[in-house]
């Protein structure tokens, strides 16, 4: 009998559990806020859970390991919060053996308190073999906001985590979710990790109309105008980020022309749009400009891959193509680097308009590129955002909070900056060039 999905994304969320039940590896890619995230997290409910069961013939225990919590970003960073989430689904749980679990909370111990990565790796390898022999189930370990875990970690913690797997078979499997392909996430080379994922390689793609509806229902409280969630489905296209900002905005205005010109649903398109490499933005801008022209194939299959054209080939949101259209028409920014317009309030980043800053990270930005390739300490940008008043009340994070989100809104990739640098106890600096080398960054 077929196990019922109160969810989105069924059609997928089986295929996925189809993919793990049969002991196999699979990647799932997708640009940021596409639902990657709340997919997984529907594996771990109890309706997969037993589908899961039905297919495989015996029960598993999907673990969901967010490696946004990774405390530190090496090898026994990685190995800690595997055990940890671990630990976290089992306690309380009353089918597991005690001793599994007072063991668990040893090795865990023993991999925060190591000396060496060897000591760290040795735990994590008998955390993870007395799981898989005493769990009477099968593991498996489902890693979102996988990117920046997998691109530092060393070939011999990748090839550890290998190991494992052929050693136990089907009764440990993984799952992966990052923004790219696994295959272009890391620098090209032997791999033998990446080749458990080779043959299901997974796009989250765009949810279809009905799977919308489906999170309209979800998310708003009360039963939904039919005229307002057709709107809204219609203006995201099926991008899950894009369909909940717009939802929001719909409480306080359901006119369609306020939709359109809603703050956060440009900042949802900026956000996916700063996400792309330059061949792609020019392959949309193509799309727009010479409509008639069409695609290549691979720019096609690589766009759809990513969830921005539907299988018409068409622009996935009327939305986001007039986002595209507005960056064909903007001014020839060609200058590489970062540049604040004051008298218009704008700023750009390699020729790419910011268009959302709040008053504190826009002050922020004004001043960093004043002083642009100095340094600038932490009471400069107090004095300059809060003024000299607030100089003992605004504490070191609050100041990280602020560098971070406007890291987010011009960096290609926030975590590895190339502009908005981190000078470690001393303060921050906007570099005048893109800094590609991570030393140089300090962050």
């Amino acid at each position: 009998m077929p196990v019922p999905f109160p969810s989105v994304r069924e059609a997928q969320l089986k295929t996925i559990l189809q993919i793990l039940a049969g002991g196999e590896c699979c990647a799932l890619f997708g640009l940021s806020n596409t639902g990657k995230s709340p997919l997984l997290r529907t594996l771990t409910a109890p309706e997969p859970a037993r589908l899961y069961e039905q297919l495989a013939g015996q029960p598993g225990l999907l673990i969901y390991i967010d490696c946004n919590r990774v405390v530190e970003l090496t090898a026994p960073g990685f190995y800690e919060i595997v055990v940890r989430s671990l630990l976290e689904a089992l306690e309380g749980n009353g089918s597991i053996p005690p001793l599994l679990l007072a063991r668990l909370r040893e090795q865990h111990s023993t991999i925060t308190t190591a000396t060496s990565v060897f000591q760290a790796s040795l735990a994590f390898n008998n955390a993870l073999f007395e799981s898989c022999s005493q769990l009477g189930r099968n593991l498996v370990l489902l890693f979102d906001e996988f990117d920046e875990v997998y691109a530092v970690l060393e070939d011999r913690t990748l090839l550890n985590l290998r190991a494992l797997k052929d050693k136990f078979q089907n009764r440990l499997v993984y799952l992966t979710a990052t923004v790219r392909p696994l295959s272009e996430s890391r620098t090209p080379g032997d791999n033998e990790f990446a080749e458990l994922f080779a043959a299901h390689p997974l796009s989250v793609g765009l949810l279809s109309e009905a799977d919308a509806h489906q999170v309209i229902r979800l998310l708003w409280e009360g039963k939904p105008d039919p005229k307002v969630a057709e709107l809204v489905t219609r203006l995201a296209g099926g991008h899950f980020g894009l369909l909940t900002v717009l939802l929001h905005a719909a409480r306080r205005n359901p006119n369609e022309a306020s939709l359109r010109d809603d703050p956060n649903a440009r900042a949802e398109c900026l956000k996916v749009w700063n996400q792309l490499r330059a061949e792609e933005q020019a392959a949309l801008k193509s799309l727009i400009v010479e409509a008639d022209e069409g695609l290549p194939l691979h720019d096609r299959e690589r766009l759809q891959g990513l969830g921005l054209l539907t299988l018409e080939n068409r622009i996935f949101s009327d939305l986001f193509a007039t986002f595209v259209r507005r960056q064909c028409c903007l001014p020839a920014h060609t200058t590489v680097g970062v540049v604040v317009d004051e008298d218009a309030g704008e700023v750009w980043v390699d020729g790419i308009k910011v268009t959302v800053l709040t008053d504190l990270e826009y002050r922020l930005m004004k001043l960093l590129h004043q002083r642009q390739d100095r340094l600038t300490t932490k009471e400069m940008i107090v004095e300059a955002v809060w003024s000299g008043q607030y100089l003992d009340s605004v504490d070191d994070a609050r100041i990280e909070k602020l560098v971070s989100r406007l890291r987010a809104k011009i960096e290609h990739d926030p975590a590895n900056p190339r502009y908005l640098l981190t000078q470690r106890g001393r303060g921050y600096k906007l570099s005048s060039r893109p800094v590609e080398a991570k030393e140089e960054n300090g962050v």
